[in-house]
């Protein structure tokens, strides 16, 4: 399957998880009185786009040829896609819109052993972290780049272990969550050693770690391992930027929820 086809294929999938989202947001709405939160819509929305940003879009092209490019890929699908497409509560929404019968058989899918032990946090950090270090410093890296499968695996492997990932973080969907700042915050801080790992091997390597790279380097007349470490300086950038971002980013609303807290009591005070 060449790639032409694999980012066709990527596009379709992407346009039916929307439209499914759509379905399900006309009739949420039809079913409650309120109507579905518009920022869950737009996070979903955009992580959508990142999506396609990541797998669908001449970054995708780029990545066959540059390490550099296949990094940036990665960094997109785990740590900007998967995050906003968590908070746009696809299991919450999936619930709301469903029918009495579905909407019973699917909340007791997701309170089931199997669900709750996926979803623990100490096993979706696990998963993440183990995925990020055994495709990069094993050959599995390199063969994804040689067969067109094993690359599907790959970046299903990644998507799948960065949505489990995010979940017990965002607590959007109605599956097990870390509660409390502190929580949260060291959940995604641990996150970034495993990064820091990677980036080094990437960064202080005395010679190219893929061979499929350093001959598809060698064909663009540039430097294997320069641009190795360029890939590893991404990761170790821009990984650990969008790390800090998102624990500040829920620090925040630890800040905003006990000021609202605050207010209420206050209110009730200033009532009695």
């Amino acid at each position: 399957m060449n790639a032409g086809h694999v980012h066709l294929e990527v596009v379709a999938w992407v346009v039916a998880a929307g439209v499914l989202y759509a379905a399900g947001v006309r009739r949420a709405r039809r079913r409650r009185s309120r109507a579905w939160p518009v920022r869950r819509t737009l996070a979903f929305a955009a992580g959508l786009v990142a999506v396609l940003a990541a797998l669908a879009s001449p970054l995708a092209w780029r990545a066959e040829t540059l390490l550099s490019a296949h990094m940036l890929q990665h960094l997109v699908l785990t740590l900007v896609a998967a995050p906003l497409v968590v908070l746009g509560a696809p299991l919450s929404l999936a619930l709301q819109a469903s029918r009495e019968r579905p909407r019973a058989r699917l909340a007791q899918i997701i309170r089931s052993r199997a669900v709750r032990l996926v979803t623990h946090p100490l096993v979706t950090w696990t998963a993440f972290a183990a995925t990020l270090l055994a495709t990069h410093l094993t050959g599995l890296y390199d063969l994804a780049v040689r067969n067109a499968a094993v690359h599907g695996i790959e970046h299903a492997l990644y998507a799948g272990t960065a949505l489990l990932f995010w979940l017990p973080v965002l607590g959007t969907n109605p599956v097990r969550k870390l509660h409390g700042w502190l929580g949260r915050t060291l959940y995604l801080l641990l996150a970034m050693p495993p990064m820091s790992a990677v980036s080094a091997a990437l960064v202080y390597a005395d010679a190219p770690r893929y061979p499929s790279y350093a001959a598809s380097a060698r064909e663009l007349g540039i430097s294997a391992l320069a641009d190795q470490q360029l890939a590893g300086a991404y990761m170790w950038v821009f990984g650990s930027l969008l790390m800090v971002t998102a624990t500040v980013a829920i620090g925040w609303q630890a800040l905003l929820r006990e000021e609202r807290r605050q207010q209420a009591l206050d209110a009730m005070e200033a009532r009695a």
